[in-house]
């Protein structure tokens, strides 16, 4: 079963991206080859890629701590608000991207190394974290009109067209599929309770 977070990033997320597929589609036509028209909806993909993926990291996180805070102390209000407030203060989500050491560290507060767990449960997982990092690069190069940091992404071979944005897209929408199961069976197994979700 998938969290709400997985499930929103399914179907509200997703719909915005394809939003925005449906355009380039409109903009550069059906057939293959250099569509220069498109230059700004690749962007537009990129910038909405990161965002919705941010969005969704910090969903589920927030999903965690409503559930490790109701498990630790499930008959009294107010110590399950000052852990969820403990776990999320300060968070890296909440200020910055989410890239693979945002991640890292934020996730790993309910006790876990989140990298490795992930690379237990899908040998990919090196590979969606290459892609992770490289969307956040090219996101803050767009974002912050770096055309230096977009000149050393274009010489690295990493370019802003609709085949990068489909395979980030694919390697991050396995990593949250990842990601869900499993800050489920470890809030599960610290709980020595069902998997919450």
């Amino acid at each position: 079963m998938a969290s709400k977070a997985l499930s929103t990033w399914r179907n509200e997320r997703r719909a915005r991206l394809d939003e925005l597929l449906t355009a380039h589609r409109l903009v550069g036509g059906p057939a293959r080859g250099r569509r220069w028209r498109t230059a700004a909806i690749n962007e537009a993909l990129v910038l909405r890629l990161a965002a919705e993926f941010q969005g969704f990291a910090r969903d589920l996180h927030d999903l965690g701590c409503r559930q490790f805070a109701s498990r630790a102390s499930p008959k009294n209000g107010a110590v399950e608000n000052v852990i969820r407030s403990r776990l999320s203060e300060a968070r890296d989500l909440d200020r910055g991207n989410a890239h693979p050491g945002s991640l890292g560290k934020d996730f790993g507060r309910f006790g876990f190394e989140l990298w490795p767990s992930l690379a237990q449960r899908d040998a990919s997982s090196g590979a969606h974290n290459r892609s992770l990092e490289q969307l956040n690069l090219a996101r803050n190069a767009l974002a912050h009109a770096d055309s230096a940091a977009l000149a050393s992404l274009r010489a690295q071979g990493i370019t802003l067209v609709l085949g990068t944005f489909q395979r980030w897209r694919r390697d991050l929408e396995a990593l949250a599929a990842n990601l869900d199961v499993e800050l489920s069976a470890l809030l599960g197994r610290l709980f020595g309770q069902p998997d919450p979700w």
